[in-house]
């Protein structure tokens, strides 16, 4: 996947996802998020209280109608539903500014999205590639994930710019 996505994004949004995870430093951290975001469009303010705000909203009802739309095997409608409340806490949470608190959360909500639309092709190896073949905004965003770790220690502030990145592609799928 590493040698494949240098085909689909230019190495400066490599360079800044790896500064974005790796960096301690706010004013590095804003920058690499910023150039991250804008391989999805984003020229987004992530300081902005407003728009962050609308930005939520657009995420939860984008996710909300994703979830319900999406065509599941029996066994998966119950899964659906524990994505819904799920999602509702997880938005409560960063509405209430609580970016940190939720970052598991917030993984374990988009790795189950992406199991509900994809099924067990998902959790398969070569996925990356097939995601990257078949939509490759998508497939960028599927490598965006899977480059944040499942948990982290980080301040709050590099949560929210993490989690918001993200967001932000979801909010606009």
């Amino acid at each position: 996947m590493n040698d494949l996505i240098k085909d689909f994004i230019e190495k400066n949004v490599i360079d800044s996802l790896k500064t974005l995870l790796a960096s301690s430093d706010s004013g590095e951290i804003q920058k690499a998020a910023s150039v991250v975001a804008s391989q999805f469009g984003s020229g987004f303010d992530i300081s902005s209280g407003e728009s962050v705000k609308k930005l939520i909203t657009s995420f939860k009802k984008n996710l909300t109608l994703l979830i319900q739309k999406t065509w599941v095997d029996s066994a998966d409608v119950s899964l659906k539903e524990e994505i819904l409340v799920k999602l509702d806490k997880y938005c409560a949470s960063v509405e209430a500014g609580n970016w940190s608190e939720v970052y598991a959360s917030f993984t374990a909500i988009v790795n189950d999205v992406i199991y509900l639309m994809f099924g067990e092709m998902a959790k398969s190896e070569d996925f990356s590639e097939y995601a990257l073949r078949i939509d490759p905004e998508f497939g960028i965003f599927w490598w965006y994930v899977n480059n944040l770790p499942a948990t982290n220690d980080w301040p709050n502030e590099k949560n929210k710019a993490v989690m918001l990145i993200a967001m932000f592609f979801l909010a606009n799928y």
